[in-house]
């Protein structure tokens, strides 16, 4: 063996656990087919799609294609919400329950505070949606979370914010995935930042290794263009702000004074706006009036 052959014996690999599947639903825009495929290729991973990237029927058509049934744990606003996207794009029935309680079917949303409820050895497949609940390295969620699903074969973790200046819950996210521990994350890629007690930061030389091994397990997208595709329809016109200004009558204990003393709480806040509640909607009505 050379020393390039032993070298290539260190590369650091993700485990797979490819999921033979079918034609992925042309409901999908092309770059969300794409990130479906890798997902369903490597079979443990992460979608990091941005806000608007239609993270809910990915993760929906990921499940659809999972062996055995799936288990999607969600926020409380977002259960039912996933239920009915999930049946208006892709036919798909998704049953909601709050008791552990699925019946026949194959796909089953519930709550974080519902998991107590469920089984997971009833489950070949995981997802989390709004997966920075992950973030606390500590956190008593995050570790039940790891605990519960540690032998589910197939998992996913999808969210629209997770933070790429905070590597912490990068490694939470690969710990929960079963990909790697996030103390070896950190003894392999960073180093502590003296200038920040309690903090890490990313080795310099390791840079290019770290987000290469990101890669192999998440598909971050900000916008379609980063896979190749158009932005047409994800470029949001130029959000222009005008400031008006109305004059604010003195309140009560400001007598004597020039101009009224700003306000320094939340009551006396909404004291201000109560007072002047007239002259903005009248220069709002102004406003309305002379635009054509």
């Amino acid at each position: 063996m050379n020393y390039a052959d032993f070298l290539e014996t260190k590369r650091l690999t993700t485990p797979s656990y490819s999921v033979k599947h079918g034609e992925i639903s042309e409901q999908l825009f092309p770059f969300q087919r794409e990130v479906v495929t890798k997902l369903l290729k490597i079979g443990r991973g992460a979608a990091f799609l941005d806000t608007g990237l239609g993270k809910t029927i990915v993760q929906c058509e990921w499940a659809r294609h999972i062996p055995g049934k799936v288990l999607i744990i969600a926020p409380l606003a977002v259960a039912q919400q996933t239920v009915a996207e999930a049946k208006k794009l892709l036919g798909l029935d998704i049953r909601y329950s709050r008791d552990g309680t699925c019946g026949d079917s194959k796909i089953v949303i519930t709550n974080y505070e519902r998991i107590h409820h469920f089984d997971a050895g009833e489950f070949t497949g995981v997802v989390l949606d709004e997966s920075s609940i992950l973030k606390s390295f500590m956190g008593k969620t995050k570790q039940a979370l790891c605990e519960t699903f540690k032998d589910t074969k197939y998992k996913l973790a999808c969210t629209a914010t997770p933070s790429p200046n905070d590597q912490m819950e990068l490694g939470n996210h690969s710990e929960f995935l079963g990909i790697m521990p996030s103390t070896e994350m950190l003894t392999r890629w960073f180093i502590n930042d003296p200038a920040n007690v309690g903090t890490y930061r990313l080795k310099g030389h390791a840079v290019e290794s770290f987000w290469r091994w990101v890669n192999s397990w998440a598909a971050c997208v900000s916008m379609p263009s980063d896979l190749g595709y158009s932005d047409e329809g994800y470029k949001l016109p130029q959000l222009d702000i005008d400031t008006h200004t109305v004059a604010s009558p003195l309140l009560e204990g400001d007598e004597g004074e020039l101009f009224g003393m700003p306000s320094v709480s939340a009551t006396d806040l909404h004291a201000t706006k109560r007072k002047t509640i007239n002259e903005r909607c009248e220069l709002v009505a102004d406003l309305v009036n002379s635009s054509s």
